[in-house]
């Protein structure tokens, strides 16, 4: 019978509907909680669903919101409702661990991904596991992290070859090291291990019909230790002649009155400009990086309408990690709203934590996961549409309304133009002679007058 798990205390689900809140004659009653935190889970044939029970409810389903419709319940889900967490077990799915044949062995040992791969050491910081099967992504505490059949593990395997309990992650001074408590084993990169072995940035690891990928913060190489250099002989100091004395400067002449120079721009020292910053275009949408690692908190702008991601430099977003394909992805915008499609990658696309098959549409702004990089996607608010829709002009049409806007333009009547400044100078040069000249000439007049009297 299936059952909810509300820290130590079960409360088994009967055929039909059950109801989780903070509220009388709840099936599964909550400590606290508002009105609208409720849930009904129902018991069927197909399985166990979970549906919202108030239209504002906020239910998480393994860190994915509940949206309108219902969403399956499988053996070691949590669920979370007003910051309490529940999972939801199944008293067939926690049975007798079910041994491996030797031949079974042998086929997983043939099958298994990628070989005895080397490691690159990490530290004991950023320990995540990404489920290559559902996208899951499953984060190492400093307490570890716990793998096995009982719904009280960390990470809960709903296979009958894995066991109650099964495995542990745990951090140690030189990354994290991985133990094997099962019966049939563990295997990292295809090799199974043998007790415990400490875990690479990017290990593969298979527990039963699941696989994991592991992820660290990279460890830093260590330095190279310096080599002694064997000590050089100082040179002896070559002795010069004494310099000749310097000649007796002339005397400097005294400033006159004249202003002293302005030290030219080039002369002076000043610090670089920064560039002003270029108006661009607004972004069509954005992808931000959500997963723990030295690319956490990138964003990337998507500025066309379709976008391709991965690995290969010629992608327009290119991410470089081990989980991504060399053309992973591709973000495209249609006529009914924004989709992403899968170009066949190795580790698989994940929306909303389910692998995406084939192509599959982006509601509001959900969480995507390209392998291993677990991104947020996010469209640009369309403002313009509640005013009405803008209509799409080609840009060798505007290039031709502008030519002939400017055409049609009404040529402007010239202002006159004023004189010239030195025009204006050599004018009043002249009339100042032409008065001179006038005077001069009286003078001359005057005098010849005087001696004509005089006579």
């Amino acid at each position: 019978m299936p059952y909810l798990q509300l820290q130590d205390q079960q409360f088994p689900l009967p055929a039909g509907d059950a109801t989780v809140g903070a509220f009388p004659g709840a099936t599964v009653p909550l400590p606290n909680g508002g009105a609208s935190d409720r849930a009904v889970v129902t018991v069927g044939s197909s399985g166990v669903v979970i549906k919202r029970g108030a239209p504002d409810a906020v239910i998480l389903v393994n860190g994915v919101q509940l949206g309108l419709e219902p969403s399956p319940l499988l053996h070691g889900d949590r669920v979370e409702i007003a910051g309490h967490e529940l999972r939801l077990g199944d008293d067939q799915k926690e049975g007798s661990t079910q041994f491996v044949s030797a031949a079974d062995v042998a086929a997983l040992v043939a099958n298994a991904k990628g070989g005895a791969a080397p490691k690159k050491p990490t530290t004991a910081t950023g320990g995540r596991l990404v489920s290559l099967v559902d996208g899951r992504e499953y984060t190492v505490s400093d307490a570890g992290i716990t793998f096995g059949r009982e719904v009280g593990n960390d990470v809960v395997l709903s296979s009958s070859e894995v066991s109650r309990k099964h495995a542990s992650i745990a951090p140690a001074a030189n990354g994290y090291v991985l133990a094997d408590h099962s019966t049939n084993g563990v295997w990292v990169n295809g090799v199974r291990v043998a007790g415990s072995q400490l875990l690479g940035r990017g290990d593969v690891l298979k527990m039963g019909s699941e696989e994991f990928r592991f992820y660290a913060d990279v460890a830093k190489a260590a330095p190279a230790p310096a080599v002694a250099a064997a000590p050089v002989p100082a040179p002896e100091p070559v002795r010069e002649p004494a310099p000749a004395p310097a000649p007796t400067p002339a005397p400097t002449p005294a400033p006159t009155s004249a202003p002293a120079a302005v030290p030219t721009p080039a002369a002076v020292s000043a610090p670089d400009a920064a560039p002003a910053a270029r108006p661009g275009r607004a972004p069509l949408a954005t992808l931000e990086i959500k997963a723990e690692g030295p690319l956490k908190g990138t964003r990337f702008d998507l500025h066309a309408a379709l976008t391709n991601i991965g690995r290969g430099e010629h992608n327009d977003i290119a991410i470089r990690d081990e989980s991504i394909s060399d053309s992973h992805a591709k973000i495209q915008k249609r006529a009914d709203g924004w989709w992403v499609v899968d170009q066949g990658s190795t580790n698989g696309t994940y929306v909303g934590g389910r692998r995406v098959q084939g192509e599959q549409k982006l509601e509001g702004s959900p969480d995507i996961r390209f392998g291993g990089i677990k991104m947020t996607f996010r469209p640009a608010a369309q403002a313009a549409e509640a005013a009405g829709s803008t209509r799409a002009i080609a840009a060798a049409d505007v290039d031709a309304l502008r030519r002939g806007a400017a055409a049609r333009t009404p040529a402007m009547a010239k202002a006159p133009v004023a004189p010239a400044p030195e025009a204006k100078k050599k004018a009043g040069c002249g009339a100042v002679i032409a008065i001179f000249l006038s005077l001069a000439g009286a003078g001359m007049g005057l005098i010849a007058f005087l001696l004509t009297t005089v006579r």
